[in-house]
């Protein structure tokens, strides 16, 4: 029996012959540059830079460091191919190393370096006493010191690399069919065999050399022995995934996505069958500001076809959160970019990474012109499966658009999960097939491969894996190697032609894991929803003032729209990068919510005649609501109506005046005049106390711990609050996920739960004449709840305005509401429209979505 420890050890030699060192070393100098001094390190003379010996620590969290140096070929080495190889103390941390680097040689960007690539092409014929000038930007995300940093002049043997690959992809293979599988023996033999021609006795190059041809011989018998025809096929595609935050800032990703294109250009000038994927134009658009001349080069690839665009959106963005006009405008400005730069229109929805998809895209999509729907993270689901992999996606008003689920794993993995960043061994491969589902619907599979996150995409290892299994292994899925846009032409053209033989997902993909996304830093999707209607309500006064001949702010509304755009990004809008991204957005936000306030108010004053003000309703239906004023008005006339104004409290503890305006109409608005003494205000209708609201309409009642006991409409006496339910009610509850404290809310979070009744005050704070309010204020543990709980004059509704001061770790705040309502389904608000969703857990699906995104309203 062939042992397969053997063949791994034998070929562990051969891989080390691939990149032999030189022992000669590029004598490096060092400098920390800070961010904004990128230019100032590339043009430096490095006399004043600090010389680098093995002892050198250095290395910090978000820190830039430069390494430069050149080196003289030696007389030993000419006419041979020579690569620079970087030593450094390289960590792997979530999918990416650190350092990161961007290569510079000889004045031109050469290739980005990580963990993953750490060898960079100076030569293909090397002349003694030439001169290479290395010049090497090295980024530190963590915080801890790195020791030593070197760059070895080493000689590339191509013979050696493309024997140890024939021979390591076919024994990949093997290892994972059965010991009775008849081609798991005859690989192994052929294998064995060749491996026996090899001699690896040193000394001797040319020996070497003439023992890797010999044994071509058994390698392409190897070959001879594929099952191809009868085998499913994989369509793979090279790509990385790059957050454009998570562990690290926006600034940085600019960097990444620099070393990741740079790495990409560089492969492909080795490698001419290379095809790449990239998507996010926003990055695309950093890459052109910041890298011209990568730029540059990528658009060449493009024309070439080596680098396909595809994805329309902008960005990866949130899409449950998100407003219905922000994934519009995700697409549209994603579209136009392509369109304009590349002269390519995209046709597929890439989301590979998103926590759940809202079944507004459906529609989104077919109205964009986009044909496929693609994404992976369903797997992740923590209870079910999702049944199918290719099925039609309908959406809320019933458009239904192909879709389609990546089924790359390890072939060794037994579980549901898969990936969209395999490193492309024979396991990936053989496990995106068996881990499919619909086998006998379809026998053509996709996946992309190449390190993500920052680890550079694709490696040279990937690339000679893809020649290997295009050339067909016994027992592998054939692989082909192509661009991704062809293969799902066919896909759709398949579905669209035989749409009976697709199976149907109706309404949204609920993504069964990361719950904790939908509340996590709350203030975050606070500032985008106030952003989202600011810009709504900044276009509805532009389109009207641009009626009375103001021009439209065309370019400022863009500008608001890319910050928005930016900060809705998948691991920023839901809560789960690290603290420095949301310094960074409170001061995108900062930015935006002063420009915004400023062009609203100059739109408005447009509109208005003069000594008037406009009040806009930038709702589609009439509106009669109180109107919140500026400190020191005291009084409004609307059609020859005198009102008084009426200071209001708010839970955060500032105040402002209200005063109802009436007949608003919709996506219009009305002039009012401020009145500079205060008109006699009506007798107030409105009953407060410490324990009741009452406008005539409505009585609310509560207990002495601020909860709510019961809501009644006076007119038909039906109560609102379940008998003896208690309404308002706060609850702590025990928040102590199995993995990700900001990313998940566990199913077991209600075993432990502690009622919040520590009720500080209850004052009335508002006695009318237009709305009537108690104050309520809670203490738990650290924390203070802060509650202004407010009716309205004729109102039909009672409001809560809370303000919380929470200090609480693993601590979920939840308030309820027991309504005396028997149904078995709510409906909430969501992009365009609304869904139901079953108030019961009936089923294993039922109970698993017990976190959801509501919007604006929900109802029952």
């Amino acid at each position: 029996m062939i042992r397969i420890a053997k063949l791994d050890r034998l070929l562990t030699r051969l891989q080390a012959a691939i990149f032999v060192p030189t022992g000669t070393f590029v004598p490096l100098r060092f400098r920390q540059f800070e961010d904004s001094e990128r230019g100032d390190a590339v043009c430096s003379d490095r006399r004043d830079w600090v010389a680098v010996d093995r002892d050198l620590v250095w290395g910090e969290s978000d820190g830039y460091y430069w390494f430069g140096g050149t080196v003289e070929i030696p007389s030993s080495l000419a006419g041979k191919p020579v690569f620079g190889r970087v030593l450094a103390a390289f960590g792997s941390v979530m999918g990416r190393s650190d350092p990161q680097l961007l290569v510079r040689v000889n004045g031109h960007i050469a290739q980005g370096g990580d963990g993953n690539h750490r060898e960079f092409p100076l030569t293909s014929g090397a002349a003694a006493g030439t001169h290479f000038d290395v010049l090497i930007e090295a980024g530190t995300i963590e915080d801890r010191r790195q020791l030593g940093f070197a760059v070895e002049l080493s000689v590339h043997d191509r013979l050696a690399e493309e024997t140890y690959y024939d021979l390591k992809v076919p024994l990949d293979v093997a290892r994972l069919l059965k010991d009775d599988d008849a081609r798991r023996a005859r690989l192994l033999g052929h294998i064995d065999a060749a491996l026996d021609c090899i001699d690896f006795r040193p000394g001797n190059p040319e020996r070497f050399a003439a023992s890797l041809r010999a044994a071509r011989e058994r390698i392409n018998a190897l070959y001879a022995e594929a099952d191809a025809e009868a085998m499913p096929e994989i369509v793979a595609t090279g790509h990385t995934h790059i957050d454009v935050a998570w562990l690290w800032r926006v600034r940085e990703t600019r960097q990444k996505m620099a070393r990741s294109i740079a790495t990409a250009l560089s492969l492909m000038e080795q490698y001419p069958d290379y095809r790449f994927m990239y998507n996010q134009g926003v990055l695309l658009d950093y890459l052109d500001q910041d890298y011209r001349e990568l730029f540059e080069r990528l658009k060449g690839k493009v024309t070439g076809g080596q680098f396909e665009i595809e994805g329309a959106l902008w960005l990866e963005p949130d899409v449950v959160i998100a407003s219905g006009e922000a994934l519009v405008r995700h697409i549209i400005k994603g579209v136009r970019y392509h369109q304009e730069t590349f002269g390519v229109t995209p046709k597929i929805c890439w989301l590979p990474d998103t926590f759940g998809y809202s079944a507004a895209l459906p529609q989104l999509m077919a109205q964009s012109g986009l044909e496929v729907f693609i994404t992976h993270k369903m797997s992740w689901n923590d209870t079910n499966r999702m049944p199918n992999e290719i099925f039609f996606w309908q959406g809320l008003d019933g458009t239904r658009v192909p879709a389609y689920f990546l089924t790359t794993q390890k072939y060794e993995y037994s579980g549901i999960n898969t990936t969209y960043c395999p490193d492309l061994t024979p396991s990936h491969v053989m496990g995106a097939w068996k881990r499919f589902s619909q086998k006998g619907l379809h026998d053509e599979l996709f996946l992309v491969y190449g390190h993500g996150d920052g680890g550079g995409g694709p490696t040279r290892g990937m690339l000679e894996n893809v020649r290997r299994m295009e050339r067909g292994i016994p027992g592998c899925p054939r692989l082909k190697h192509e661009p991704m846009g062809p293969y799902f032409e066919r896909l759709v053209d398949r579905m669209t032609a035989e749409p009976e033989s697709f199976p149907t997902w109706v309404g949204e993909l609920y993504l069964e894991y990361h719950r904790g996304t939908l509340t996590s830093v709350a203030k975050n999707k606070r500032n985008n929803r106030l952003a989202e209607i600011a810009l709504h309500e900044i276009e509805l006064l532009g389109v009207l003032a641009s009626q009375s001949g103001v021009a439209y702010p065309a370019e400022t509304v863009a500008t608001l729209w890319e910050s928005v755009l930016l900060n809705q990004f998948h691991d920023i809008l839901p809560g789960t990068s690290i603290g420095p991204v949301y310094e960074d957005s409170d001061r995108d936000y900062a930015a935006f919510f002063a420009t915004a306030n400023d062009l609203r108010a100059q739109l408005a004053a447009a509109l208005a005649p003069v000594g008037q003000h406009l009040v806009l309703n930038s709702t589609s239906r009439s509106r009669d609501d109180l109107l919140v004023v500026a400190e020191g008005v005291v009084g409004i006339l609307q059609n020859d109506d005198g009102r008084a104004v009426q200071a209001i409290v708010r839970a955060d503890g500032s105040r402002s005046g209200v005063v109802p305006v009436h007949e608003v109409p919709g996506l219009g608005g009305t002039t009012i005049e401020l009145l500079t003494t205060p008109p006699q205000a009506p007798a107030s209708a409105l009953a407060v106390s410490p324990r009741h609201l009452d406008n005539g309409v409505l009585r609310a009642e509560f207990d002495d711990k601020g909860r709510l006991t019961s809501l009644r409409r006076l007119d038909t006496g039906r109560e609102a609050i379940t008998q003896g339910g208690l309404g308002n009610a706060f609850t702590a509850y025990q928040d102590v996920p199995i993995d990700f404290d900001a990313w998940d809310i566990d199913d077991f979070f209600e075993d432990k739960s502690w009622p919040i009744t520590e009720l500080v005050s209850a004052e009335v704070v508002e006695t009318g004449p237009w709305r009537a309010a108690i104050r309520f204020e809670w203490r738990y543990e650290s924390s203070r709840i802060v509650q202004v709980v407010s009716l309205a004059a004729g109102a039909r509704q009672l409001e809560f305005d809370s303000f919380v001061d929470w200090h609480e770790h693993q601590t979920l705040l939840k308030v309820a509401f027991p309504l005396a309502i028997r149904t078995d389904h709510s409906r909430a608000e969501t992009q365009f429209g609304h869904l139901g969703r079953p108030t019961h857990g009936n089923t294993s699906w039922d109970k698993a979505r017990f976190e959801t995104s509501m919007h604006r309203w929900v109802g029952v």
